[in-house]
């Protein structure tokens, strides 16, 4: 008798446990990912993309490969955001902004890419939340403004660097 009293109410036990409410709340729950899906598509401004023209001398900078990977923030679903925004922020920390490729290693690309870096560390992609939200979009949009802005300037060194060795050559003939 004692068993089956001790065996009914350990079984009251766990039937109330598992009927239990609980309210914690998921980040999917509180985001309405259709919504920043929208804003992606809608709000941020297009990628700009390295000339493959000068893919040569891009190629030498084996970090650029980093940096363009910060374009598959436009074409994910906005759900794996910010997974991609954290592996982002662990691959931005790899590029030594102290050594660039030679070619690259001039102030324009350099403080480009400290504006691009700082932009992503600072993002928090925990915060894909409805209060937090307009600060997460905003620091988005700075990404990809920021990455804009880098990646023109790194075609235009590129375009330079290309015009000065095609000029070279033509002046050893």
């Amino acid at each position: 008798m004692n068993k089956l009293l001790y065996l009914l109410t350990l079984l009251v036990l766990i039937n109330s446990c598992d009927k239990r409410d609980n309210k914690t709340v998921s980040y999917s729950d509180r985001t309405d990912y259709v919504a920043l899906n929208s804003f992606i598509k809608d709000s941020i401004p297009s990628l700009n993309s390295l000339n493959k023209d000068y893919s040569d001398i891009l190629s030498k900078w084996k970090d650029i490969e980093i940096i363009v990977s910060s374009s598959k923030i436009m074409s994910s679903d906005s759900k794996q955001l910010s997974l991609l925004l954290e592996n982002l922020k662990i691959d931005i920390k790899k590029i030594n902004d102290k050594r660039f490729y030679v070619t690259f290693d001039v102030p324009q690309i350099i403080g480009r890419f400290r504006v691009f870096k700082t932009n992503i560390l600072k993002i928090n992609s925990d915060k894909i939340e409805d209060k937090e939200i307009q600060t997460f979009k905003n620091n988005l949009k700075s990404i990809i403004i920021s990455y804009n802005a880098l990646i023109n300037m790194i075609n235009e060194i590129a375009k330079k660097s290309d015009e000065e060795k095609t000029k070279f050559k033509v002046s050893e003939k």
